[in-house]
């Protein structure tokens, strides 16, 4: 999968494509019914209101996977954290066994 970063507009975006969607498949459910009522075939407008119920729920995923990005983004920091002046850190030295053996004279 391409790793794509996502930011808040891409998450506006899906949102306002959800909705055009819904009004899409609201209009498409009402074309249905005006036809249903004038005795006219309906097979088609059937077949168009499947693909609109599809297309909402490819993007309807789309948009939770966005939100789980950007959350995913928002606890992470960015940044790793600096060494603020003024604070003492303990340094860490490698040692080998060999040495730590003499510095230990408990061990033997």
């Amino acid at each position: 999968m391409v790793s794509t970063r996502y930011r808040r507009q891409d998450l506006k975006l899906a949102r306002c494509h959800i909705v055009e969607a819904a009004h899409r498949i609201a209009s498409q459910e009402m074309l249905i019914r005006k036809l249903e009522l004038k005795g006219s075939p309906v097979g088609p407008a059937y077949e168009l209101l499947d693909r609109l119920y599809d297309n909402h729920r490819r993007q309807f995923d789309r948009l939770k996977l966005i939100e789980a990005m950007l959350r995913e983004s928002m606890v992470l920091p960015l940044h790793p954290a600096r060494h603020q002046p003024g604070k003492t850190t303990a340094h860490l030295r490698l040692v080998s066994p060999a040495a730590a053996n003499r510095e230990n004279p408990d061990r033997d």
